[in-house]
């Protein structure tokens, strides 16, 4: 009799608890997106954040696969960077019939331009990191409203985060002469990093990986890296070095470190990602300022 009871217990109950542990999945296009994203539900343990592009895979370059389209397929709401940097992901989104709520999180972000192309890069200033986790939990609280407080005392959280790295990384550097705050990386991808602390960036490549410099750009940016005398020249992690150390050889500046630029450094999470490059960047700048 005591097993009948338990039996129709389960069989009357089993529904509710199957609905109760329901997954619901959030699908980012980008590691990045990825870890702000499950910042931001954290504590919430029926929602679940994917990416389709892994940490170790540049972006720019992705090619898509059967998967990815499945994973969209199945997603409950999905979030972009927009601003070009997921060229390929609409046609996917497309494909694979998902009909639902896309968050594009540059949506609120005045973007630079280089020529006729938008910079995606918005994630190397913290200013505009906190307006991309406006517009992430704005799409969070749309889809998944139950969860409205966790939400907003996450964003809050995270926002809070975020300024105090800003203000760290302007300490940083204000010991550092003006003259002193010139550099060069892989690709042009911390623009909005040296516009926010008032460091010159130069790149032999445009916004994306794939754009490969001439000679003639070439010649002209070594020109320019001898008359401003660059303080520093750092390779990218997922970025091809060859081109950089070519410039490191004719212009006889040695190779300060390495920078994360769209992807976040191993086991670290944004916040960190972007202290370790700003001190990896002030690292090889202050030298220069110090022996001066």
């Amino acid at each position: 009799m005591m097993n009948f009871i338990r039996l129709f217990l389960i069989l009357v109950f089993l529904p509710f608890a199957k609905a109760e542990t329901k997954i619901e999945t959030v699908i980012c296009s980008f590691s990045i997106l990825k870890d702000l994203c499950a910042q931001l539900c954290q504590g919430i343990d029926t929602i679940e954040v994917k990416t389709i592009v892994e940490n170790w895979f540049d972006p720019h370059m992705y090619q898509p696969k059967p998967s990815d389209s499945k994973l969209l397929a199945g997603a409950d709401l999905v979030i972009i960077n927009g601003l070009n940097l997921e060229g390929w992901i609409n046609d996917y989104i497309k494909a694979s019939g998902y009909k639902g709520q896309i968050v594009i999180a540059s949506k609120n972000v005045t973007t630079r331009y280089l020529g006729k192309f938008p910079d995606p890069h918005i994630w190397h200033n913290p200013e505009l990191v906190i307006k991309m986790i406006d517009e992430i939990t704005h799409g969070l609280k749309q889809k998944f409203s139950k969860y409205s407080k966790k939400f907003e005392s996450n964003a809050i959280s995270l926002k809070s985060s975020f300024n105090i790295l800003d203000q760290n990384i302007k300490q940083l550097f204000s010991t550092i002469a003006e003259g002193d705050r010139i550099m060069l990386t892989s690709h042009d991808a911390f623009s909005y990093f040296g516009e926010r602390y008032n460091i010159k960036v130069l790149s032999p490549q445009g916004v994306s990986t794939s754009d490969d410099p001439s000679a003639h750009d070439m010649k002209n940016l070594i020109n320019q890296i001898r008359t401003l005398s660059v303080s520093a020249i750092f390779i990218e992690k997922l970025s091809n070095p060859k081109i950089l150390q070519a410039i490191a050889d004719e212009t006889k500046i040695d190779v300060q470190g390495e920078l994360y630029a769209d992807t976040l450094k191993e086991g670290l999470n944004l916040q960190d990602t972007l202290w370790y490059n700003a001190t990896t960047i002030a690292g090889a700048m202050g030298k220069k300022t110090k022996d001066a």
